[in-house]
């Protein structure tokens, strides 16, 4: 019987690998100085609060082997892709190792983040066969989530970097639809969230229906504090949960290493 994630892999992995037909399109492959086209038809994220920041990110959820313990397969994905995606396409690369320890849900060992500069760039690693390409089908992520990023809150310039990072990736309640999302979370969530003293950094991912129309999760929060305490901590009551417009809600803390 296909699991649910199973499902979410050769779906979501559509919207990078599935759409190799599409990839056949003399626009997705033009070169950089001939204004190259997209696929590109979604309009950007609705809602007036955060910035929408340019380019695109592909966020994979992986699974060491069996056999495996996830450290190694950090090392080991690090040594084996890092000096060939390097080369070419993603701005940067981050591997992120999932803190089991301290995270409610363990259905994840690490979390891949890439960054292109414009839909072109991405889709150009992934319409086709690149390294970039051949990484996917090989580690065979879980569950992606290609999507735009907004910027509620950022670092603090001269601070140090903060110690804590969490993702709480999010699937919306049957009653809403795709179009419902940004907005509630952008303008009824974001706003009073990142009034938070205790915040270091705030970034909303929201999906992109263009590149993987049937992904059942709409989006995650981005979240860094200091410590472990001020993750608990709220400056104003009135926050809406995210449970309270979200059927489900994974929360899982990380250590990031850059990789590019």
């Amino acid at each position: 019987m296909t699991t649910e994630f199973e499902t979410d892999r050769r779906g979501l992995i559509g919207g990078a690998l599935g759409a190799l037909t599409i990839a056949a399109a003399p626009e997705a492959v033009a070169a950089p100085g001939a204004n190259p086209t997209t696929i590109r038809k979604a309009q950007p994220p609705r809602g007036s609060f955060g910035i929408v920041q340019p380019g695109i990110k592909r966020t994979a959820f992986l699974n060491a082997p069996s056999g495996m313990n996830p450290a190694a397969f950090q090392d080991r994905w690090i040594n084996t892709y890092a000096s060939m995606l390097g080369k070419r396409g993603a701005q940067s690369i981050i591997f992120n190792l999932i803190d089991h320890e301290n995270s409610p849900t363990r259905r994840f060992d690490a979390v891949t983040e890439m960054f292109f500069d414009s839909d072109w760039a991405y889709e150009r690693e992934y319409f086709g066969r690149t390294a970039y390409s051949e990484e996917a089908e090989q580690t065979m992520p879980s569950v992606v989530i290609v999507g735009r990023q907004v910027g509620v809150r950022e670092f603090d310039p001269g601070r140090p970097m903060p110690a804590v990072k969490r993702f709480g990736v999010v699937r919306r309640k049957p009653e809403l639809s795709a179009d419902d999302v940004a907005p509630k979370w952008r303008d009824s969530h974001a706003p009073l969230f990142a009034a938070n003293d205790h915040l270091r950094r705030y970034y909303i991912h929201l999906t992109d229906r263009t590149y993987a129309p049937d992904v059942p999760w709409d989006g995650y929060a981005e979240i860094w504090w200091d410590d472990f305490a001020s993750t608990k901590l709220r400056s104003d009551p009135r926050v809406p949960e995210p449970e309270s417009y979200n059927a489900e809600v994974i929360y899982m803390f990380m250590t990031p290493t850059v990789v590019i």
